[in-house]
């Protein structure tokens, strides 16, 4: 069980590029999050995490919209 006290983890998947709407494509978060994560409290660092989850859940849906196979025309 976690504790409210204990500092979450990075998000950080070593996968560090930021795409057209200036988010890191790895970890989801805003260069000014990946810069302030080294000093922020762990309150805030949950702060981070859970706009984190949001923007994942937002792209999800156009992932869905990938075709899966070729159209053969």
């Amino acid at each position: 069980m976690t504790k409210q006290t204990d500092t979450p983890r990075s998000p950080c998947v070593g996968v560090c590029q930021v795409d057209q709407q200036r988010l890191c494509v790895g970890c989801s978060r805003t260069l000014g999050e990946i810069g302030r994560w080294s000093i922020a409290s762990p309150e805030e660092k949950r702060s981070i995490l859970e706009l984190v989850r949001q923007r994942r859940s937002a792209q999800a849906p156009s992932i869905q919209t990938v075709p899966s196979q070729p159209n053969s025309a």
